[in-house]
Formats: C-alpha cells, sequence, structure tokens
C-alpha cells in the first residue's frame, strides 16, 4: 500500500511539473532589454513598428526604445555598456571598431544612401554652396558621411569651400534651421524631404547621387553581449525579421506608428515615408558588407587601419543566417499569404 501511494504521489508530481512547464511558460519574466534608435527618419521605422505590434513580447523580450541622437551617440552608448543594441546611421559603428571598439554589426536595414540634399531656392548649381553652412545631426554621423561625400564628389572641399555644422535633435530639427537662414541645406529622408517639397525648397542630389552600397541603417550590438547574451540576441532577432514582415505587409498600422513616432498628422507625408523605406527594407537583413566596404574606403582616406581592413570583421552574419536557414522568415511571408 505504501509503494502505491509512493508511486502515484510521484505520478502527481511528474504531471504537475509537466503541466507546470507546458501552460506556465508566460509566467516566466521576460528578459529585459533596451534598444536605442538614432534619428527621427522613416529609415528608423523597424524597430517602432516591431514594438507597437508586441513582437518583443512574443519572442519573450521586454524592450525599451530610448532615442539616441546621431550614430556617433548610440555607437558612444553601445561601447560605454548603456545599451546592448541599437540602431545606428552610417559608418559611425566601423570607425569605432578600427579604433578598438567592441561594437559589432547584427543587421542591415537599410544598406544604400538613401538621401536628398534639400537646399535653399538660392542654391541652384552645387559651386553655389561655396562660401555657406551645412546641417548635419553629429559629426562622424549617417548625415555626416553623406554630406562630406556629396560635396567631395561635386569637387568642393568639406569645412573649408562648405562647413559643415552640428545640429542635433532630428531632421525636423535642421529643416527649420533652414528655412531660419540659419544654414543653406541638409541632407534628408521621407518624411522630411515631403515637407521641403512643399515648403518650396530645392532638391539638389537625389539618392542616385550618393551611390549604391553604404550601411545606411545597420543594427549594431555590444560584442561582449553577443557572447555573454546570445539567446537575447536571437531573441531580439527573431522579434525584428517579424517586424520587418509587418512593416512590409501591413501597411496602414506601419504608417500609424511612423506617424506617431515622428509626430506627422500629414497622411502624404506618412505615406511618402513609408512607400520609398519599405521598398528598401530586405526580409533577410544581412550586414552589409558591400556597404561596409564602401565606408571602409572612404574612412581609408584619413585612417591607415581601414585601407586593409576587412568587411567581415566588422560583422556577425550568424544571427540572420540562422533565420533563414532555419526558414524561420520565409514561413513568416508563407503564412501571410
Amino acid at each position: 500500500m505504501v509503494t502505491q501511494c509512493r508511486a502515484l504521489l510521484a505520478t502527481a508530481l511528474t504531471i504537475s511539473l509537466v503541466f507546470t512547464l507546458l501552460s506556465g511558460s508566460s509566467g516566466f519574466a521576460a528578459e529585459k532589454i533596451v534598444v536605442g534608435w538614432s534619428a527621427i527618419a522613416g529609415a528608423q521605422a523597424v524597430p517602432w513598428i516591431t514594438k507597437e505590434a508586441g513582437l518583443f513580447e512574443k519572442h519573450g523580450l521586454e524592450a525599451t526604445l530610448i532615442y539616441l541622437d546621431g550614430g556617433s551617440k548610440a555607437t558612444q552608448a553601445l561601447m560605454s555598456g548603456d545599451i546592448p543594441i541599437a540602431q545606428i546611421g552610417g559608418a559611425a559603428p566601423i570607425a569605432a571598431r578600427l579604433r578598438g571598439g567592441e561594437v559589432t554589426i547584427i543587421a542591415g536595414i537599410v544598406n544604400v544612401l538613401a538621401y536628398s540634399l534639400i537646399v535653399s531656392p538660392d542654391v541652384k548649381r552645387p559651386e553655389d554652396l561655396k562660401g555657406k553652412k551645412l546641417a548635419v545631426s553629429r559629426f562622424g554621423s549617417n548625415s555626416d558621411y553623406a554630406t562630406r561625400k556629396i560635396l567631395v564628389k561635386w569637387g568642393l572641399r568639406p569645412d573649408r569651400d562648405v562647413a559643415i555644422i552640428q545640429i542635433p535633435g532630428g531632421q525636423p530639427t535642421r529643416l527649420a534651421a533652414l528655412q531660419s537662414g540659419q544654414v543653406a541645406g541638409l541632407v534628408a529622408q521621407p518624411p522630411v524631404t515631403n515637407l521641403a517639397r512643399k515648403l518650396r525648397f530645392n532638391i539638389l542630389a537625389e539618392p542616385e547621387d550618393f551611390g549604391s552600397a553604404y550601411p545606411n541603417t545597420p543594427i549594431a550590438a555590444a560584442t561582449p553581449v553577443l557572447k555573454e547574451k546570445r539567446e537575447v540576441v536571437r531573441s531580439f532577432m527573431r522579434a525584428l525579421v517579424d517586424g520587418i514582415y509587418v512593416y512590409k505587409t501591413k501597411s496602414d498600422f506601419s504608417k500609424r506608428v511612423i506617424a506617431k513616432y515622428m509626430r506627422i498628422k500629414d497622411p502624404e507625408v506618412v505615406d511618402d515615408s513609408y512607400e520609398f523605406f519599405s521598398r528598401l527594407v530586405p526580409a533577410k537583413p544581412y550586414p552589409p558588407l558591400d556597404g561596409i566596404k564602401e565606408a571602409l574606403a572612404e574612412l581609408g582616406e584619413k585612417d591607415p587601419k581601414a585601407r586593409s581592413a576587412r568587411p567581415e570583421d566588422f560583422a556577425d552574419m550568424s544571427f540572420v543566417k540562422e533565420l533563414d536557414e532555419s526558414g524561420f522568415i520565409d514561413q513568416l511571408y508563407k503564412a501571410g499569404r
């Protein structure tokens, strides 16, 4: 009898444990993570949509999004350990790694230099910019790189022929500086480009004038995090590619989120931003090795280390590769048909 009771008790405990594991998994505390984003621009929309759609929670994370003005500031926050992951603009994480910074690109959201150069009505030609000022978010940021790139292409010397000044606060803030006459222009993306056209400013250069491959909007992580919290990064990446799916296929929801984060009420402006960027974001956001190579070539003009550097040393392809090879990403789009 005692043996039977013990057997029944053991069976009951086993059943209870199995039930707890199967039905109580939601009781586990979600892993907290802080994710940075670095520009008030349509290219930054994917983390916003991932957050608003509840996809971080779906994949076991409690995510807090914080705004860090400019790629340089976001990269500094990564290296200091203030945040583990950030969506950054441009070559800032590449330049930091060249200097020994522990930061690694793990995904590419927009992998071309997607900018337009907006200028005052009196600027009709590139040479009209001589002696004038152009605004960027911060030195070393994506907007800084794009501004210098187009000036050099036109034979103008940045900081000598054309002054470049920092105006933090996002593209709308720099557009306001153009309106007030503080600067003669800025590089910008939708929806700011749409607003600029309505205000009758000139567009002196379009995205195709800047070149092709470039890490316009990479996702970067503090390198120690990739080793110490690999499962958290895997969960983040699952949420991110889920967010990309929502972004590319749920336009009405995505536009509402863009309008909220950018504080824009004009549907036409939001539509412009969505249509421009959603087609550029890849379903499989591998780190852009060609774009990193382009950034290294630019950095190599001043830093000899960049000339011999390999793009592969600045990126970790494994997180997107795992999701790709497992069929996780393909399944999202098959299930949505």
